[in-house]
């Protein structure tokens, strides 16, 4: 993520939730921790400060009391930062290695009734935390890693979820029949999800719940996707 980004992003996030933001970095529900320069365009400015700044934000940040929610970071924080009590990772750029496994480790410790961390892959990490898993202990393994078993039985739950939007539908010949036949089959499966995504949207009252309903089977296709490609790692 560039420096750019993150500052759109904050403006994103703060647009749709106006009382986290603060010109007061005591205060707010979100920040920005990254470095830049007097050259740096304005609306920029606010964001960088300096290592005093950062160093009241990372405090903020290990403080489980805090109002402090959310804090965009650009590449920093990856090294001698601890604060057991972050929850939530959300990770979009490439990682490997010790520095994959540091980053993981930041939300991945137990904290009061918080049992481990939850991160979140927007770029697909999955094979590179594998990798990096395989240079640790057994006990760093599970500290940090993919229980594959878990990981396993998740995918076949999302794949039982899809399956069941074919529920009443022959697609036999998908799987066993000619080029031919499969082609058909696959055309006829598009319209029977089609037709029963529209069906179920008119049921619903608001915009919102019709949008959902016309799009739950990519929705549960792309849930399955990841668990697969998980699982597989």
């Amino acid at each position: 993520m560039s420096r750019r980004i993150c500052v759109a992003l904050y403006n994103e996030i703060v647009a749709l939730r106006p009382d986290w933001h603060s010109d007061d970095d005591n205060a707010g529900a979100i920040k920005i921790v990254m470095t830049g320069s007097a050259s740096d365009p304005a609306d920029w400015q606010r964001h960088i400060g300096n290592k005093a700044r950062r160093d009241l934000i990372a405090k903020r940040a290990k403080d489980p009391d805090d109002p402090l929610k959310l804090v965009i970071v650009r590449d920093m924080w990856l090294t001698g930062f601890d604060a057991p009590s972050m929850h939530t990772m959300y990770i979009d750029k490439p990682m490997q290695g010790h520095g994959l496994m540091q980053a993981i480790a930041r939300v991945n410790r137990v904290f009061r009734d918080k049992p481990a961390g939850l991160v979140v892959d927007y770029i697909g990490i999955a094979q590179s935390l594998k990798n990096a898993l395989g240079q640790y202990s057994e006990s760093d393994r599970r500290q940090a890693g993919i229980d594959e078993a878990e990981a396993v039985a998740e995918m076949l739950k999302r794949y039982e979820i899809v399956q069941d939007h074919f529920h009443g539908f022959d697609y036999s010949q998908a799987l066993k029949g000619e080029p031919s036949d499969r082609l058909r089959t696959l055309a006829a499966a598009m319209n029977w999800i089609l037709e029963r995504q529209h069906a179920a949207a008119t049921k619903e009252a608001d915009e919102e719940a019709r949008k959902t309903a016309l799009w739950r089977y990519q929705d549960d296709v792309l849930a399955l996707s990841k668990a697969f490609a998980l699982a597989a790692a």
